[in-house]
Parts: C-alpha cells; sequence; structure tokens
C-alpha cells in the first residue's frame, strides 16, 4: 500500500530533507569507498509523486563539516529532517546534525531511522533534539508519516508527546517487495560515488537473510524473511543506470546475493544477453556472497565472472570449527578453501573477513594461531575485526547477560575498538591482536596473484592507472598509520 492521496491535499511538512551523516567507519573507508544512500534514495522515491520538496543531503561523498552541514540546511530551510543512523558509531554525529538543525529553526521536526534506533529505540529518542523514530524499514513509515502530518497512529513510528514517549505498533515488511518503487536516483545524480576511483552506483536485488549468525542483525531486522526481486525488475534498473555513462561499477548491497543460486544465474544470463545488444554498459559487478553457495553451483560463479563479476566479498568469521558452529554460521572452514578454489579458477577476486574474539573461551595463543594461519590461505585482501555486539543481535543479548560488555559508548563500536572482554582476553588484549593481524597480513596476501587476477578480470591500464595507484597506496598507509596509534594507546 502506498497510502494514496487527494490531489489539493494540504502538508503540513512541505519541504523534506534527507540526511546522511559525515560519519567514517574504520577501516573500509579508508579505501577510498563511497557508497550512495540507497536507503535515503528508497524513501524518497516513495515521497516524488507527492507536492512536497524532497532534497537529499549526502554529508559523507561531499566531506562537509558541521559548519557547511549548517550553511546547507539554512539554505533549503526544511520543515521535516530525516537523518539516516546507518551505523551505531553513526549516533554521535547524527545527534550533532539534529542540534544543528534545531538551532537554525527549533520548530522543524527531526527523525532518526535505521537498525540503531529501530533497536535502541529507548534510548535514541531521549536525544533532546530528536522528535521521532522510524524503527524497520521507512519506505511506507515515512510517506504516512509526511501525509498525515503527525506520528499519531502511524505504525513503525516511536515519538514524543507532552513529555512522554510512546511507540506504536511494528509496521509490517513491505510484502509486494517484488514491486518496490526504484530509488529516487536523480536526487543524487551529481554526487561521484566510487570505489578505488571508479564510478560506481548500488543495486538491492532482495532483503534479508536466511541464515541467523549470531552476531549478525539483518535477519533480525527482516523478521527471518528473504525477499527477492524479480530478474526483470533488476535488469530495468540496470538499463536506467546504464543512461549515465561514467557508471562502470554496481556494488550490490545485498547481504547475501547467492541465497538462490538458480536466481543469480537467470541473473547473469540476462546480464551477458543485454550487454551483447547493449541495452546495458559494460558493467562491472562488486557483491556479498557465502562460501557454501558456490560449492553448491560452481556453474553459478562461472557465469558470474562471464557477466562481470570482478571482486566478492566473503565472511570467512574464524578458521575455529567449533566457533563457526557456535555462532551459526552454516559452514564449516574447509567450505571456505574450497569456495576460495573455485572463485579464483574464475579469476574473481575475493576480500574475506575474520572476527577476533567471535569464540569466547579462545586464548591468545590459539587467535595467534589462528592469524598466522590465514597467511597460509589464498585470499586477495584480508581483515580481522574485533568481536562487536552490535544492539539487536543475538550476541549483544548474550554478551549483556554474561556481563563482557565494558562499554555502550556507541561511538566506539567501530569493529576495530574493543567494546568487550571474553572469558580469555582483556580489551587490552584484544586491541594487541587486532593490531598483530595488521602487522602479519597487512590486509593483502599476495601482490603477485591479486594484481594477476585484476589485470585478468580490468585489464592492465586498471591496474597502471596512476591516480588509482596512488589512492590505493595512500589508503594502505592511511590504515598503517592507525594501527600503529592502536599500538600507542
Amino acid at each position: 500500500m502506498d497510502y494514496q492521496i487527494l490531489k489539493n491535499h494540504d502538508f503540513t511538512w512541505k519541504k523534506v530533507l534527507l540526511i546522511k551523516p559525515n560519519y567514517r567507519t574504520t577501516g573500509w573507508d579508508y579505501y577510498n569507498m563511497d557508497f550512495p544512500p540507497i536507503n535515503l534514495t528508497y524513501i524518497a522515491s516513495y515521497l516524488t509523486d507527492l507536492n512536497v520538496n524532497v532534497e537529499i543531503l549526502d554529508t559523507k561523498v561531499k566531506n562537509l563539516t558541521f559548519s557547511q552541514i549548517r550553511k546547507k540546511i539554512e539554505k533549503f530551510n526544511p520543515d521535516i529532517v530525516g537523518i539516516s543512523v546507518f551505523v551505531s558509531a553513526a549516533l554521535k554525529d547524527s545527534n550533532n546534525i539534529a542540534k544543528i538543525v534545531k538551532e537554525v529553526n527549533p520548530n522543524c521536526t527531526v527523525v532518526f531511522g535505521g537498525r540503531h534506533p529501530t533497536f535502541e529505540p529507548d534510548s535514541t529518542i531521549n536525544f533532546n533534539d530528536v522528535d521521532i523514530l522510524v524503527r524497520g524499514e521507512g519506505e511506507l513509515t515515512f510517506r504516512e508519516l509526511i501525509i498525515k502530518g503527525t506520528p499519531k497512529n502511524v505504525k513503525g513510528i516511536s515519538f514524543k508527546s507532552n513529555g512522554k514517549v510512546i511507540h506504536n505498533p511494528d509496521r509490517p515488511l513491505i510484502k509486494d517487495f517484488e514491486n518496490i518503487r526504484f530509488p529516487a536516483r536523480e536526487l543524487t545524480k551529481n554526487n561521484k560515488y566510487k570505489m578505488f576511483t571508479v564510478r560506481l552506483e548500488t543495486v538491492e536485488t532482495s532483503r534479508g537473510c536466511p541464515y541467523t549468525c549470531k552476531f549478525c542483525t539483518t535477519h533480525v531486522f527482516n523478521k527471518n524473511l528473504w525477499r527477492p526481486r524479480s530478474v526483470e525488475k533488476i535488469i530495468k534498473e540496470l538499463k536506467i543506470i546504464s543512461q549515465n555513462r561514467k557508471i562502470t561499477d554496481i556494488f550490490f548491497v545485498d547481504d547475501n546475493l547467492t541465497v538462490s543460486t538458480t536466481r543469480i544465474e537467470k541473473l547473469c544470463d540476462k546480464i551477458i544477453e543485454c550487454k551483447q545488444k547493449k541495452e546495458i554498459n559494460d558493467f562491472k559487478f562488486f557483491a556479498q556472497i557465502r562460501v557454501d553457495s558456490i560449492i553448491n553451483a560452481p556453474q553459478m560463479v562461472k557465469k558470474m565472472r562471464k557477466a562481470g563479476f570482478w571482486a566478492v566479498f566473503i565472511g570467512i568469521e574464524s578458521v575455529n570449527e567449533e566457533s563457526l558452529k557456535e555462532v551459526r554460521k552454516g559452514f564449516e572452514f574447509k567450505k571456505v578453501i574450497e569456495g576460495l578454489k573455485i572463485l579464483h579458477e574464475n579469476n574473481i577476486i575475493v576480500i574475506g573477513n575474520l572476527i577476533i574474539g567471535i569464540d569466547l573461551k579462545e586464548t591468545e595463543k590459539e587467535v595467534i594461531k589462528e592469524i598466522k594461519f590465514m597467511k597460509t590461505v589464498d585470499v586477495d585482501i584480508v581483515s580481522f575485526v574485533l568481536l562487536t555486539p552490535f544492539p539487536g543481535s543475538d550476541t549483544f543479548k548474550e554478551l549483556d547477560e554474561q556481563g563482557l560488555i565494558i562499554s555502550k559508548d556507541w561511538s566506539k563500536y567501530t569493529v576495530f575498538y574493543p567494546v568487550i572482554r571474553t572469558h580469555q582476553l582483556s580489551p587490552k588484549q584484544l586491541y594487541d591482536l587486532l593490531y598483530f593481524s595488521f602487522r602479519e597480513l597487512k590486509y593483502i596476501n599476495n601482490l603477485k596473484n591479486l594484481s594477476y587476477r585484476i589485470i585478468k578480470t580490468r585489464g592492465l591500464l586498471f591496474l597502471l592507472n596512476p591516480r588509482r595507484f596512488l589512492t590505493f597506496i595512500n589508503s594502505f598507509l592511511k590504515v598503517r598509520s592507525l594501527f600503529k596509534e592502536f599500538k600507542k594507546s
């Protein structure tokens, strides 16, 4: 339901500003990656047919200071501002923007949305400058809020009324996700989104994940549902994006792109066909996938490579079988080795992630052994992060009950700062192990193999591009400097 209205409807909030804070996460943001705010463009798509003025301010891609943000807000003079708290660590910056909004116009309504407000509504709504929270999916909730002009009786909303906090009932997930509107990318078309200097766009082919990893909030946020979109709708969206010839890369933002391997095979077949007919750009693709889907359908990987997939992100999490079982990962480590072989046979670059502290019983020596072992595993880019119990996850509940969470300062929930202790490791030991992992692995296991695969997938000129090469070196030095600071602390 889109909540249709009459043409002469009088809106309380006529000027709507959606803001992405300029919060840069420790780690991947150091590698010069700026992704479009697809969550905001989706929400905006449900407002553009209304008689309201909608703008998106991506302060991150523009790298705006708070002073510059203030000037942008003053110039637009919004009646309502929606701020995306896209990670828990961005809450502080989001709140600072909320303060600026209220300083510019005390009567302007401030709305927070995202996973953190969804799972921590009580503490978030109590910020002085926050008026309303959108819990869960925002498209229909925010549309209804704008149409009604009041948070009363709008499902999925939390708000303040006469000094009291009111949590309206949850809104059901979008049932007809197949026909969700395309993101309003025209509102961000002048921004230069990139990854390693290549221009990119993001596409969401599905929402949710059928797996229930303890440390993850995706299955909780999506109520254990996985909702795919049809190949036809995805292709139509790629054709629209192709109107901008500067876009060379697509990042599929699905938490798990390959839930249905047959669906991805059909998608790849259609992409190949459309490229041959020059109906879409010769896009290169990057996505998050699971290793078990690779092993179950190696023919899918061949089609992915032919369609233009050149890099994938996989969550390895641990080399310890008991740890993987404990966190409900759903596969054994030997599957990782098999999956890596299949991916590399197709010259697809693999970015792998592991978690220090994922096994609460592991000793320092055991973790060091596992870090050293990863030097023998052919992952092109490998990183370790610290177990971080994000609100809403089963890990958060478990560690909170056991008294292992040492901080609920959300600004520290970066996955690079210890906010827990384990049964065997202190926060300082966790910190030292993270530094040790970087010193040992340096993120790149085998530069020669990585360079070869880049040449095979993108060509020699891509690798030798001076600007791209300097950007990569600069990013690497930033991360190395960061870990030197870690060690000093």
